[in-house]
């Protein structure tokens, strides 16, 4: 399945406002003073999810079904989340230095998509597509996301913190937020996604309950993806467990949260790898 013209276009523009948005937040550390437009590098952001939401909403309408079945749909809709709850977050809490992270992902993301597209047509084998799955992939791509903003904010704990010992005061360090603020953003991010992660992996198990008649998927895909998934998941759970803990906090809950999406990533593009395009259980 080819990817539409228009949908290619609207692609195109949301990479186009996502690396302007890179670029505005990237100013703003090189620059010693403040932004004249502070509002600017936002506003290109909610230009590009908008261009994007758009993109994804034909590509659902195109192929009759919500579910992230190829990698390029993975990509997509993992920039999409991730600059979205980055706006929010932006509202929120003002944490700007992560929009240079966020953005630079967004954009690499939207053109790996892109020529993804141009390189191979989505597999499809012809399997029908349910709810359930549908259900299945968003929660999986959502936890991704949640991870990788839990990945990036215990990079920056990491580096505020050795700045801190080296009393390095520099541009980078006046925009980073404070330790408790990173160490609780740390702990929120990792466990939506521990949230988001066993809800995925519950309704994976139903679908493959009601199709196959077992939890585990008969195909070696499924069960090699199965597998992995238990793994993200029982490290996530560690994860969770450990941080009730109050001296589990800091640096100790940081390498911990990078490790965690750090296995969570290589497991998906391994599985994507290894199911040639198409998801791992069908």
């Amino acid at each position: 399945m080819t990817i539409s013209p228009l949908e290619l276009l609207l692609l195109e523009m949301a990479s186009g406002f996502y690396l302007g948005a890179f670029i505005l937040y990237l100013s703003e550390i090189l620059l010693s003073r403040p932004p004249r437009i502070p509002w600017a590098p936002v506003t290109a952001g909610v230009g590009g999810v908008l261009f994007q939401s758009l993109a994804i909403f034909i590509r659902f309408g195109f192929q009759g079904h919500v579910a992230l079945l190829s990698l390029r749909e993975v990509l997509s809709f993992f920039s999409w989340s991730l600059v979205l709850t980055f706006l929010y977050l932006e509202h929120q809490k003002k944490v700007r230095i992560l929009g240079l992270f966020i953005f630079g992902i967004a954009f690499f993301s939207t053109l790996m998509v892109i020529g993804i597209s141009f390189r191979a047509p989505v597999l499809s084998s012809g399997a029908p597509i349910g709810l359930l799955l549908s259900i299945h992939t968003l929660l999986i791509d959502l936890g991704l996301a949640s991870a990788a903003l839990a990945f990036m904010v215990s990079v920056l704990y990491l580096v505020l913190d050795h700045f801190l010992r080296r009393k390095i005061f520099n541009r980078f360090f006046a925009r980073i937020p404070s330790l408790e603020t990173l160490d609780q953003l740390n702990n929120n991010f990792s466990g939506i996604g521990f949230v988001f992660l066993t809800a995925g992996l519950f309704f994976a198990m139903i679908w493959s309950l009601e199709k196959f008649g077992r939890t585990l998927p008969l195909a070696s895909q499924g069960r090699l993806a199965f597998i992995g998934a238990i793994l993200v998941w029982l490290l996530y759970a560690m994860t969770v467990l450990v941080r009730r803990n109050r001296r589990f906090r800091g640096k100790q809950a940081a390498y911990l949260s990078i490790s965690g999406f750090l296995v969570f990533a290589a497991t998906m593009l391994v599985l994507a790898f290894f199911s040639k395009g198409s998801h791992f259980i069908l």
